[in-house]
């Protein structure tokens, strides 16, 4: 969970919020994501085979309750981090596509 934020990085202003300023922004950022219904969200159905790449500095992203459950009931959740370039567009991976499609 998010403790604090910094106003004014760098500066000698520099400062933490307190707990009252932290909640007030956690809760303007919830307000914004569930802004319209929730429409600007992307929700991923997963299939085998399928990754996600996403830029965690521009994207929001919450774990839903389910992924709370114990791993005898949903199965295990792994999350990488990793920096990648390259020149080959990411894609999924066939075989297991294909046999997902089989199973």
């Amino acid at each position: 969970m998010t403790e604090a934020f910094i106003w004014d990085k760098g500066s000698s202003a520099e400062r933490l919020t307190d707990e009252r300023e932290s909640q007030e922004i956690l809760a303007e950022i919830d307000s914004e994501i569930r802004r319209d219904g929730g429409k600007q969200n992307y929700s991923h159905q997963w299939k085998a085979g399928d990754f996600i790449i996403s830029d965690n500095l521009a994207v929001g992203h919450e774990a839903t309750p389910e992924t709370q459950y114990p791993v005898e009931e949903v199965g295990l959740r792994v999350l990488h981090r990793t920096t990648v370039k390259g020149t080959n567009r990411p894609q999924k991976c066939l075989a297991l596509q294909d046999r997902s499609q089989r199973d």
